[in-house]
């Protein structure tokens, strides 16, 4: 870990960004321009991939969008199909941008239109043969590519930015924490915290917000309310759902843990009970 830390902090190994972070520290240096370094990043780094998967897909006449079709489809085993309505949840994607996707598949026989089985109006897409044998010689190609891609990072490296990736990510996919479920609350993520807190002119704080508590469980016992933002457990700043699910996992054995408060401005030490695993 440390030898990675050494690498991502060479002063040699300045990119884009840095140069960007320089200027406004010049230019601004009242302003806290730290986020930059990973939303600027991320959003320099998807250009540069989105360039090699998709120089290497146009070999095949396919658009990143038209090879996700095929990969959902592929993904979701015999008989490789999908409503249209599936699709557009799997793919994030809205009906339009969905049925012009598969009209270009359908038009080259990668895929099929058809009714689905007992409910006429719902319309099936599925691959063909031709689409499955597509995939079998694209994807091992593309996984390849990938790799290439990411052939800055070693195995190590790469785990620990997935890491990262799959908290941040977790964040904005989840509307609740399930590790708050376990204690009996549901839980906001910090980025909606910070968002409600300021909204009603309370401090700029990260943290947990609770939504809810259950009667009779571990967080109305503690006395947790609604409104309470949980910034620390245990002694650490608690910004995600994984470093709660992670100290609820090591505190089952004592079976507590102690939560750090905030109520509106005030601060507050609470401990809670945690359940085992047979409670």
């Amino acid at each position: 870990m440390e030898a990675i830390r050494r690498g991502v902090t060479d002063p040699e190994a300045t990119d884009s960004v840095d140069r960007i972070i320089d200027g406004w520290a010049r230019e601004r240096p009242d302003l806290d321009v730290s986020p930059i370094g990973v939303v600027t990043r991320i959003a320099r780094l998807r250009q540069h991939l989105d360039t090699g998967v998709e120089t290497l897909l146009a070999e095949y006449g396919l658009s990143g969008p038209d090879f996700r079709v095929i990969v959902a489809l592929r993904r979701a085993g015999p008989p490789h199909a999908m409503t249209q309505a599936r699709l557009m949840g799997d793919l994030a994607l809205t009906s339009g941008t969905v049925s012009v996707r598969v009209d270009r598949l359908a038009e080259r026989g990668i895929v099929v239109r058809e009714p689905a089985a007992g409910d006429r109006r719902a319309q099936l897409v599925r691959l063909t043969a031709e689409g499955l044998r597509l995939f079998d010689e694209l994807a091992p190609r593309h996984l390849a590519n990938e790799d290439r891609l990411l052939s800055a990072l070693s195995r190590e490296e790469r785990e620990l930015l997935a890491g990262l990736l799959r908290r941040l990510l977790v964040s904005f996919e989840t509307g609740g924490v399930d590790a708050g479920l376990w204690l009996g609350m549901r839980l906001e993520p910090a980025h909606v915290a910070r968002a409600r807190r300021t909204a009603v002119g309370l401090s700029d704080t990260p943290g947990l917000l609770v939504a809810a508590v259950l009667a009779g469980t571990p967080a109305a016992d503690a006395g947790i309310a609604r409104g309470d933002l949980i910034v620390a457990v245990d002694g650490r700043e608690l910004h995600s759902h994984a470093a709660l699910a992670g100290a609820v996992s090591d505190a089952r054995d004592r079976g507590c843990l102690r939560l750090s408060v905030l109520r509106g401005e005030g601060r507050a030490e609470v401990g809670i009970r945690v359940p085992r695993a047979a409670d």
